[in-house]
Order: structure tokens, then C-alpha cells, then sequence
């Protein structure tokens, strides 16, 4: 039998990396045993099966083939061990679209079985052809969903006549925009809603298209405030009772299609947070994006205490704003380094975004770095460095009541952390495998290579081992990893601009 200890040591996995591989059912859980005398003082020791070693490898060929987690989960369910090197299984069944971002939702929502050829059908089919009964006939809570323009797709009768619902004996049905009905209500309720448009990237031309000039520019300047609420798949806010409505509870959920808003009384808000807290963490595709603050000791020896936390917030505030910008959503803190996590979305490719909130983080640190040698008189130049990867890994929540964030855990999040720690003078590394899963035009708007010494111009278009690159400070477990230097990133020309220019 072999413990965790001598699994890491002879596969060069990381602790993470084999958490993950217990949690997704690909590694047996360990059988806890008393001590031998070869462990010393330990109280109990896990013990792994004499093939977990074998097991590990053949996960690690299968991903280095492109198989997904949940494809090699699947496959060694299917398949006795002896077999599984040999053979190769179907494509895996599809999922419901909402199952595994309904297991955030603090609240109930079903998902009911239905035949394998109709759960792959997206939701904007389902609103048109079944009015949502297939995903959100069984919410019990006033509810309603609006699209990226934010306008109505689907509402129950509980948002119609629940007087919880901030739409409640107001006529909306489906297709109408939905800021016109808020406009009269709470400035809380309103604000709730423009914040999860900010964070979904509406268009405001196309949110204030039916308003009157007044009323748009009540919602453009809440656009432009500061968000009173964290983004995240979930998001909430308490609203205070006002103009005959109860104290409640307002909810937003982040879906491909659009956002869907649910309310709660005040009341049920205790049963709401143990919830959310006990929601199933989720397996999903995920880029990560780790900054890592260059010679952060110096900095703090340079300035002043004060001077330092208030240079550490000026980056959070520009991360914050870039990220949300691309529909990242920021993660784990640990001193100056900082993860935001990019997930798949209707009308853009996650990958992209990681790579596009990259390049513009890199913008942003120069304008930081010019205004604080402006001010200090000194030629000291402020960099982020910034590693990215990608994968199919564990997003969930944690920490405590009102202190949650989101956290991902597995091999992606690992190698971007490794990328970041070895990046030096702001560069950006990223992975062949990320570069490779880009579309085609994508992948031709990048601008990608390594450096063959000190003062080289770099190798373009090509790739290198991350220990050829800081040989003296790469783990074993990422030694052999493809990378290369994010150099340029071209935006694609909006249409209009295109059609000017020709």
C-alpha cells in the first residue's frame, strides 16, 4: 500500500492535484490505518492502493490526449481497471444545461429527468419552444429571467403576484425591458439589477434605449458607481422594506443565456445562507489568471507602510476593474498575489478573455507605475507578473458569511501560480495547451514566443520548457511544461470601424 506522500513524490503531482483526482472519483479514497513505526509521530496515516501510481499516470495520459475530468471519470466507471489503458469510450452523455450552475442556487431548483436528447437543448430554445418548464418549472420563489439586453425571457406567477417580487401587478411579460418597471421602486432594487448588467457586460445604449433622458442618465450613473456587492456565479443583496414591499432578499444567477433573479423574504434569509454554503462545488472548464506583484519585499522597504497598502489597493482597483471588464471573477488572495477565474459564456470565449484582461492588466500597471514615479521621484518600474492556464477543474465557495470567495483547485490553478511565481519584468506565460484550444482567428491575433537568452530577441511562435526558462525555481511536477510569452494581443476591429476603414 502507498501513502500520499510516496504518490507525490513518484508521479510529481501536486497535494491539490490529487485531492481533485479523490474528489472526482478517479483515485480511490485512502484507507486510514494506525501508524507504523517508519511514520513517527503521526496519529493516522491514509493508504492508497499498490496501482494508484499506474492510475495516476494513465490520468495524466489521458489529459495530456485532451480528455476532459469528467470523460476519464466516466470511463474508468465504466471500464475494469485491468482495461482501462487499452480501451477508449464513447463520448460521454450530455448534461442538463443548468445542473451544474443550479447547485449555487440558494434556492430549490429542480432538475427533472428528461429523455438524453432533450436535456443538451440551450435554454434560449426552451424559453421559446416549452416556456422553461423543462429547467425552472419548479422554482417556488418569485423569479424571472432577463437576456444580455435585459429584457424579460421568463417570469413565473410568483414574481406576477407574490409582493415580494419588485414586478408584482405590474403587466411585464416577456420581451419587455425590464428597467422601466424598476425605475419607480426602491434606488436598491434598481441598483441590484444595473450592478448584475454591469457585470454581464450590457450594452447601455441598448439598456436605456426606451427611456427618457432623465431616466437614462439615472442608470448611466449608476454604470459608472462602484459595485456595492462582490460578482461571482451568485450574487446577493438585502433590500429594505420601502413603498409597501417587505425586507427581502434579492438573488442573481449568472447562466449562458442571461440572469436570472430571485426573492425571498427578509425572513428566510438564515435558510438562504446555509444554502449557499452547503451548495456542491462545481466541475467546469475554467481559465486561471495569477498576478504576482514583481520584488514585492523592495516595494515595502521603498515606501512607506501607508504608501504600500495604498499602492496594493490602486492594483486591486485596476484588477477589478479589468477583470470585470472580461467577465472574470476574482478568486484567492495570499499577500500580493491575486487568481481571477474565466468561465465559459454565451457570446465570447473564456480563453480569449483570460488572455484579453492579461494584455489590458499589462496596460494598466504601466499608467499605475507612471504615476508613482511621478510622485517618488524614482526610476523604480511597478510590474505585475502573470501566469495562465486552463482546464477542467473544482470551483467552489468559501470562507465565512460575508467574507465568501471563490476558489478553484486542481492542475490549472497550480500551473498558473507556478507560471506566475517564474515570469519576470510583467511578462505574461501562458500555456501551449491554452494557445492550442483557442479558435483559429483567436490563436492569429496573438503575438507568442520565448527568449533564447539574456538581450535575445525572442523565438516567435514557438514554445519552450518552463524549466528552460527559470531552471533554478521550477517544481518537478511543472518542469516539463510547454510555455511561451504572451508578447502582443490584437483586439478584433469592431464592425463599424472595419466597414470605415474599407
Amino acid at each position: 500500500m502507498l501513502t500520499s506522500k510516496e504518490i507525490i513524490e513518484r508521479t510529481g503531482i501536486s497535494r491539490a492535484t490529487l485531492n481533485n483526482y479523490i474528489s472526482s472519483g478517479l483515485v480511490p479514497r485512502p484507507q486510514v490505518l494506525p501508524p507504523g513505526p517508519q511514520d513517527g509521530g503521526a496519529p493516522r496515516i491514509g493508504y492508497f492502493p499498490d496501482d494508484t501510481i499506474e492510475r495516476v499516470q494513465e490520468i495524466q495520459r489521458l489529459k495530456q490526449e485532451g480528455w476532459s475530468i469528467t470523460r476519464i471519470a466516466q470511463h474508468f466507471a465504466a471500464q475494469p481497471a485491468a482495461a482501462v489503458a487499452d480501451e477508449r469510450p464513447a463520448a460521454p452523455a450530455p448534461q442538463p444545461f443548468m445542473s451544474a450552475a443550479s447547485a449555487a442556487l440558494p434556492f430549490h431548483l429542480p432538475t427533472p429527468s428528461v429523455p438524453a436528447a432533450a436535456v443538451a437543448v440551450p435554454l434560449a430554445v426552451i424559453a421559446a419552444e416549452s416556456p422553461l418548464r423543462l429547467s425552472l418549472a419548479g422554482v417556488r420563489q418569485p423569479a424571472y429571467l432577463v437576456d444580455d439586453r435585459f429584457r424579460l425571457v421568463w417570469l413565473n406567477e410568483q414574481a406576477r403576484e407574490n409582493h415580494v417580487s419588485p414586478l408584482a401587478g405590474s403587466g411585464a411579460a416577456a420581451g419587455a425591458a425590464i428597467l422601466p418597471y424598476l425605475l419607480g421602486l426602491d434606488e436598491a432594487v434598481l441598483r441590484f439589477h444595473v450592478e448584475a448588467a454591469r457585470d454581464r457586460q450590457a450594452a447601455a445604449p441598448e439598456l436605456v434605449r426606451e427611456l427618457s433622458p432623465e431616466q437614462a442618465g439615472r442608470i448611466e450613473a449608476l454604470l459608472r458607481q462602484g459595485s456595492q456587492t462582490e460578482p461571482g456565479v451568485v450574487t446577493q443583496a438585502r433590500i429594505p422594506a420601502a413603498a409597501g414591499h417587505p425586507a427581502r432578499v434579492a438573488y442573481a444567477m449568472h447562466f449562458r443565456e442571461g440572469v436570472l433573479f430571485a426573492w425571498q423574504p427578509a425572513t428566510e434569509a438564515a435558510e438562504t445562507r446555509s444554502a449557499l454554503a452547503a451548495a456542491e462545488p462545481l466541475l467546469t472548464p475554467v481559465a486561471v489568471l495569477v498576478t504576482s506583484l514583481q520584488d514585492a519585499a523592495g516595494l515595502w522597504v521603498r515606501l512607506t507602510a501607508p504608501e504600500y497598502f495604498e499602492l496594493l489597493n490602486e492594483v486591486g482597483a485596476e484588477l477589478d476593474r479589468v477583470f470585470r471588464q472580461h467577465r472574470g471573477r476574482p478568486g484567492r488572495q495570499a499577500g500580493e498575489v491575486l487568481a481571477c477565474y474565466f468561465l465559459p459564456d454565451a457570446d465570447s470565449s473564456y480563453l480569449w478573455n483570460a488572455l484579453a484582461a492579461a494584455q489590458q492588466t499589462r496596460d494598466a500597471m504601466r499608467q499605475v507605475s507612471r504615476r508613482w514615479r511621478a510622485r517618488k521621484s524614482w526610476d523604480v518600474e511597478i510590474l505585475l507578473n502573470i501566469g495562465i492556464d486552463e482546464g477542467e477543474e473544482w470551483m467552489g465557495v468559501v470562507g465565512a458569511a460575508g467574507q465568501r470567495e471563490v476558489r478553484v483547485l486542481g492542475d490549472a490553478a497550480d500551473r498558473a501560480d507556478q507560471l506566475a511565481r517564474v515570469a519576470r519584468v510583467g511578462a505574461i506565460v501562458v500555456t501551449r495547451s491554452l494557445v492550442g484550444k483557442l479558435p483559429a482567428p483567436d490563436r492569429q491575433r496573438l503575438t507568442y514566443g520565448v527568449h533564447r537568452g539574456e538581450g535575445d530577441a525572442p523565438l516567435l511562435f514557438t514554445f519552450a520548457r518552463l524549466s528552460e526558462i527559470a531552471p533554478a525555481s521550477v517544481p518537478a511536477r511543472v518542469a516539463e511544461l510547454a510555455v511561451a510569452e504572451l508578447l502582443e494581443l490584437q483586439f478584433p476591429t469592431p464592425p463599424a470601424a472595419a466597414g470605415a476603414a474599407g
